[in-house]
């Protein structure tokens, strides 16, 4: 199969067309999250934006327009919907993955849904597969499915039921068929991001053949199968965690900017007659403004400057080492750290009215502290993991 996009936009026009969808999301905000899941309207476009393409394969019309790209239109989502920012983000990434399969499973999986693959995931095995003559049989419930309401694949691990017991690296990753899902248990009653729509999903003894199952620990830094196809640098072996820390962390640059604009407006609006004049002619209130919007930008030129970095290095072939990724992790978790503290510092600064379900900086708290909460970018972790490199002791798994 061979669909391969003759007119492809660049980065720059990728993330524009995010820019332009981001006031209609930012609209559309509070029925997203009374919806607990992305509104179809606001799927329809995301996707005919090609949001979701941006880090696919070529060969199956996708952009391959790498990490900073994708990164960067999923902050400018975020400046409308963090919810639906982080299914853009996640599932964009996602669906690099099916580039790194067997030729055989990328052609039946864009066969079933043309160019436009949503593709959920689930790296944390919750149960065993048991090996059987072709493939595996998969039964068990994975949590924090993000996307299912939109997706046509999901990719969800399981332990090899065939290999020896050694952790998280002996799971395989199932490419699976939305079709084949048993039930979506609708357990998604939140405190923030609760328009992701991230429920449990349900299989019940699936048969899923061996092209459609690898370990992904081992392409890290080997080219995985799909690499015989797909020529591109995101499919010749390079480290998720650097990928997905990334996307992790995208969404909370847009929550920090659009959460800097909702404090400037409030400052400049907000008075009462227990104040002297208007909020905005306070002092503390402007130093915190000032500091937000640099603490903003310095989580920006942290996030991208390190997405860029990765693009060039894995487009010039070069391999990561343990300290790459360990450093990278680190500093998508000082992103969040960042911009934690903006969003935090605004609206305790921005008075009770702040609290109203009907305030957006009520909403960008919430989404702001549901994203800190994902132990991928836990801090501690990732500081721990840093100082141990640099004394010479062993980095403690899973996530180096």
């Amino acid at each position: 199969m061979d669909a391969e996009v003759k007119n492809i936009p660049t980065a720059a026009e990728i993330v524009d067309r995010a820019r332009k969808i981001a006031p209609i999301l930012a609209e559309r905000a509070t029925a997203t999250e009374e919806n607990r899941s992305m509104l179809p309207k606001n799927l329809d476009l995301i996707r005919d934006a090609g949001l979701f393409r941006i880090m696919q394969a070529r060969r199956y019309g996708g952009f391959e327009l790498g990490l900073p790209a994708m990164a960067e239109a999923t902050a400018e989502i975020a400046l409308g919907s963090a919810s639906d920012a982080w299914i853009v983000g996640l599932c964009g990434n996602q669906n690099r993955f099916i580039g790194m399969y067997p030729a055989e499973a990328q052609d039946e999986v864009y066969a079933a849904c043309g160019d436009n693959p949503i593709t959920c995931l689930v790296t944390g095995p919750t149960t065993t597969a048991d090996p059987v003559d072709g493939g595996f049989r998969l039964t068990g419930k994975w949590p924090y499915v993000s996307g299912v309401d939109q997706c046509n694949w999901l990719l969800l691990s399981a332990f090899d039921g065939g290999a020896e017991a050694d952790g998280a690296r002996t799971s395989l990753t199932f490419l699976v068929p939305r079709t084949d899902v048993a039930d979506v248990i609708d357990d998604w009653h939140v405190m923030g991001l609760r328009g992701t729509g991230s429920k449990t999903v349900v299989l019940d003894d699936v048969f899923v053949p061996l092209h459609r199952a690898l370990n992904l620990w081992n392409y890290d830094t080997d080219p995985p199968p799909g690499g015989d196809v797909n020529p591109g640098a995101m499919f010749q072996g390079v480290p998720r965690i650097m990928i997905f820390t990334t996307m992790l962390a995208a969404p909370a640059l847009g929550i920090a900017a659009a959460a800097v604009d909702a404090y400037r407006e409030r400052l400049e609006s907000r008075a009462s007659a227990l104040m002297s004049g208007k909020q905005s002619e306070a002092a503390p209130s402007q130093i915190v403004l000032g500091r937000a919007m640099e603490r903003s930008a310095m989580a920006s030129d942290i996030l991208l400057g390190a997405a860029r970095d990765f693009d060039d290095r894995a487009e010039a072939g070069e391999k990561f080492t343990a300290e790459d990724r360990i450093s990278h992790r680190l500093r998508m978790a000082e992103v969040l750290r960042l911009c934690t503290e903006v969003v935090t510092d605004v609206f305790m600064d921005a008075g009770t009215g702040a609290m109203f379900d009907r305030n957006p900086l009520q909403r960008m708290f919430r989404d702001m502290y549901a994203i800190r909460s994902h132990v991928v970018i836990d801090p501690n972790n990732a500081a721990e993991n840093r100082g141990r490199l640099s004394l010479g002791i062993d980095p403690r798994p899973p996530f180096v």
